[in-house]
């Protein structure tokens, strides 16, 4: 009967059939203990070894997998107010740092073919306009988040 362990080398049990991580040697403990500091066989790559176990750090969870939120260019400059928008031009304009961020962001926005919504740039320059005070406080999830309608399509 072949031996089973995980990720961590612990030993998990027996199987009736060799699989992945098994050997045919049998451990010299078949305790499965979780607690912590006590005994428990351990299969170190050529043999079983007794150590005290150690509960393994979960795992993080992975992360959820980027599902576009695609609206045409123009949908995406409508989802700001026109005072919001002259606000923005306005602070484009002249020769300070800020004005060439905010004309950065802007023409990477014309540049585009659509505007992904979830798109991390997109959302980091949202937020960045509402950090600056050029648009109002929660302003910047209502035009990332709001429900995309049929007409901003790209």
């Amino acid at each position: 009967m072949p031996f089973k362990y995980d990720l961590h080398g612990w030993f998990v049990g027996g199987v009736p059939d060799a699989e992945l991580r098994t050997v045919p040697m049998a451990p010299p403990s078949q305790t499965t203990t979780t607690t912590e500091g006590q005994p428990r066989a351990n299969w170190n790559g050529l043999a079983w070894v007794m150590v005290p176990y150690v509960a393994a750090e979960p795992l993080p969870e992975p992360e959820p997998p980027h599902v576009p939120r695609d609206v045409s260019r123009k949908a995406f400059l409508s989802r700001f107010t026109d005072p919001e928008a002259v606000q923005i031009d306005l602070a484009s304009i002249g020769a300070t740092v800020e004005a060439a961020q905010v004309r950065r962001y802007l023409s990477k926005v014309n540049a585009a073919q659509h505007i992904d919504l979830n798109d991390p740039e997109t959302r980091e320059g949202v937020h960045a306009l509402e950090a600056v005070g050029l648009i109002a406080p929660g302003r910047a999830l209502e035009i990332l988040d709001s429900p995309i309608q049929p007409k901003e399509l790209p």
